[in-house]
């Protein structure tokens, strides 16, 4: 039943049904307690409900529990870079780079991270994903590549 739960709340979310989304992953949370995708989903609905903090918390609970997993990996890291912790986000980056080096969205989120203290280590990464077929990750990439030129040519 759970699952049912999970797959119906994301449904809703995607749909633009924050509320009735978020009531289905808390049902589904409360029926698997300890499921990493439903704890995931559920902090992508409470922070469309607007709680960011209790989302967050979320987060990192789930990242403890899986810390290769890179869906709560990569927004925990999003939510730490957009408070200025950015060794903090290379350090909840690493074990989803260490599962899978490819990662698109984990290598744009690493060369962010690594930006400011490490930018030829933050080009390599950003290399990774420029290979991707996703359009937004690639323009993405390529504006960070273009910012990272800057202050770390390459050889």
């Amino acid at each position: 039943m759970g699952t049912d739960l999970y797959r119906d709340g994301m449904a809703r979310l995607e749909a633009g049904d924050v509320e009735e989304g978020r009531r289905l992953l808390e049902e589904a949370l409360h029926e698997a307690p300890g499921d990493v995708k439903v704890m995931h989903g559920l902090a992508l609905a409470l922070d469309l409900s607007g709680e960011r903090a209790r989302a967050v918390e979320l987060l990192e609970f789930a990242h403890a529990r899986a810390p290769s997993e890179p869906g709560p990996a990569c927004d925990l890291a999003m939510s730490l870079l957009e408070r200025g912790e950015d060794a903090r986000a290379a350090q909840v980056l690493a074990p989803v780079l260490d599962a899978d080096s490819n990662h698109p969205r984990a290598n744009l989120y690493q060369a962010m991270a690594l930006a400011k203290t490490d930018p030829a280590r933050a080009r390599a990464h950003v290399a990774k994903v420029l290979r991707n077929v996703d359009p937004e990750l690639r323009r993405e990439a390529e504006a960070l590549d273009r910012v990272l030129a800057e202050h770390a040519p390459s050889t």
